[in-house]
């Protein structure tokens, strides 16, 4: 029997498609910091608008989101954008209350001293996945900058749609944030396990083909 000069092309192609489908899984497992896409707000005091709190660039240090007159109860629906497994979170508190928004003032009249993230199900974040994870932190003494105001937690979930919810804060009433980010690692989706699998079946079945032409 002779064997086809086509295999030996075939499986070229074959081992190129699980190279770039194991290269899509390495680079999902590197840990990253990740930024939500979208924030949606249950409120936002005019002027202190909920994109304000997942802004990057110039100026995103001393940009609130703060709710309207919510106090605890205020929430932020974040899309993560894909499926990550986040083990942390950073949260930068209101950096401008008592003053206006996009300049430092230190103040913590508006202070969050415990919140919750929740993951949902989809992004109409009317079902959620398991329970609320609960935090809480001391309100800044002597706040000197930004700094002050950020806190980084651990973190164990996995998700994409994540509910961002004030249970307890200061007198104003008008809690949010300045920042938010996680970090963590993407989650291959299962498309791409399934072709990486397949690759490796056909793979074999090529090889055992080969062998029993040229036996």
């Amino acid at each position: 029997m002779t064997v086809s000069l086509l295999e030996p092309n075939r499986m070229t192609v074959i081992k190129s498609l699980i190279a770039a489908v194991a290269l899509t899984v390495g680079a999902a497992v590197q840990a990253a910091t990740i930024v939500p896409v979208s924030a949606v707000g249950s409120s936002s005091f005019p002027g202190y608008d909920d994109f304000y709190a997942i802004d990057q660039g110039a100026g995103a240090d001393t940009s609130d989101w703060a709710s309207f007159g919510q106090g605890a109860g205020s929430s932020l629906n974040l899309d993560l954008g894909a499926v990550y497994a986040l083990s942390s979170v950073s949260v930068t508190d209101r950096v401008t209350s008592g003053g206006g928004n996009l300049s430092y003032s230190g103040g913590t009249t508006d202070f969050t001293t415990s919140f919750s993230l929740t993951v949902f199900s989809d992004g109409s974040f009317a079902t959620a996945v398991g329970a609320p994870v609960v935090f809480t932190k001391p309100v800044p003494v002597g706040p000197t900058g930004v700094a002050s105001f950020l806190d980084t937690f651990a973190l164990g979930l996995t998700g994409r749609y994540i509910q961002y919810t004030v249970l307890a804060a200061g007198v104003s009433n008008n809690p949010g944030l300045s920042n938010i980010s996680f970090e963590g690692t993407a989650v291959p989706e299962p498309q791409t396990w399934l072709l990486l699998v397949a690759g490796f079946g056909l793979v074999g079945v090529a090889s055992r083909r080969r062998t029993a032409a040229t036996a």
